[in-house]
């Protein structure tokens, strides 16, 4: 169902009709309730908390649900609670006699009821209250837009960046979103975007490593131990970067655990259920990252797999089991040699780009942004770039 319905009212002008669940034992009040509010809002009834509960999961989410305080099985404060875990979004009030006041006010100041409204409740009082409600709903999804976009902003400067500076990590990092992404519906998890996130910021600490390093990690060339320890604290760095950002201390704590091993993760069921996710979360990624690796480096997804079986210690197996599913050719591409004012954003290099003096600049198997397209048409009007640059589209 829609979160919204649009109706017409007699003058023409469109309204927004916003759908609300009224809870109560006694039919007739929910006969009143369809009659005398159904011009005003999209009324859903329930005869009880169980049943109010199953049409919350089939016919959510509701903008306001209003609950008598006296229901047998389930009273409306229990009820109310238990709505708030399906869609805490909902704008919850609670029907009370004067004999229940105490307990609604108790209610209240758990935190989960809007407002307590005292039977009998005038028409005018109610609709004036659910309108109040629907006010409150609306400012809850203002400022969750406003969140989303600034967190949409930032991920999109951080990630301009990674792909100027670290054009290899940024195309690494595409690769493992989308890795990610699968293993994570095949896991039906919820808030997918998370790990989404955190697989496409997964490489955002390599942005403080030297050239020379990151050249040696790319070619697959032992590292130094000085060296080793630069590269093993890029996940640290990464999730205190990412910390700072509103709502994303989730992702920065799945970025920050990426390297954790299968072993040292805690038992599921000793943990919360956000570091229950954050820990899943981690876990996915490292194999993830351990796949793409031996996969970029010519290996056979079998035979990615297969190394990764081996190793239980540090790999959760249910998840490598489930890389036997991954989509991991892409479709077959077209390829092209194209001057640099012809390059456009998403194709992938089929060979690097070296400038006049021999320089590599970006290595093959990267993924064009236009952040990193104009990065390069500087350093040609300064230096000098070979063309034409040969492309896959």
């Amino acid at each position: 169902m829609p979160l919204l319905k649009i109706v017409s009212t007699k003058d023409g002008m469109m309204t927004k009709k916003y759908p609300v669940l009224f809870v109560d034992d006694e039919q007739n009040i929910l006969i009143s309730y369809k009659r005398n509010l159904r011009k005003y809002f999209q009324v859903e009834t329930a005869g009880s908390g169980p049943e109010a509960l199953e049409l919350m999961r089939s016919k959510g989410p509701f903008a306001v649900i209003v609950s008598d305080m006296q229901m047998p099985v389930m009273d409306g404060a229990r009820f109310l609670e238990k709505a708030r875990a399906i869609d805490k979004d909902s704008v919850r009030m609670i029907l009370t006699g004067f004999a229940n006041i105490e307990n609604a006010i108790s209610a209240v100041n758990n935190g989960f009821i809007f407002r307590f409204l005292t039977k009998p409740c005038p028409p005018e009082s109610l609709i004036a209250a659910i309108e109040e409600g629907i006010r409150q709903y609306q400012l809850i999804h203002a400022e969750r837009e406003l969140l989303e976009d600034t967190l949409q902003n930032s991920i999109g400067v951080l990630t301009a960046i990674l792909g100027m500076v670290n054009p290899q990590a940024f195309g690494r990092a595409n690769r493992i979103k989308q890795y990610v992404h699968q293993i994570a519906e095949r896991l039906k998890l919820k808030d997918i975007w998370q790990l989404d996130m955190a697989a496409m910021l997964s490489q955002i600490g390599f942005v403080t490593l030297p050239p020379h390093i990151l050249d040696k990690i790319y070619n697959g060339e032992i590292l130094t131990e000085k060296e080793q320890i630069m590269l093993e604290e890029h996940p640290g760095i990464g999730g205190s970067l990412i910390e700072k950002i509103p709502r994303m201390d989730i992702i920065a704590a799945i970025i920050r655990d990426q390297n954790k091993k299968f072993s040292e993760h805690e038992a599921p069921a000793a943990l919360t259920p956000r570091k229950k996710f954050i820990s899943l979360g981690a876990q996915i990624l490292k194999v993830v990252l351990a796949f793409d690796g031996y996969i970029y480096r010519g290996m056979s997804k079998d035979a990615a797999i297969s190394m990764l079986e081996r190793d239980q210690n540090s790999y959760n197996r249910q998840i490598v089991s489930l890389l036997n599913d991954l989509q991991v050719l892409e479709k077959e591409r077209i390829r092209k040699s194209l001057p640099l004012d012809k390059l456009v954003s998403g194709v992938i290099t089929e060979f690097p780009i070296i400038s006049t003096r021999g320089k590599m600049l970006v290595n093959k198997d990267i993924q064009l942004t236009e952040p990193l397209i104009q990065r390069l048409k500087a350093y040609d009007r300064s230096v000098g770039i070979r063309q034409p640059i040969r492309v896959l589209m």
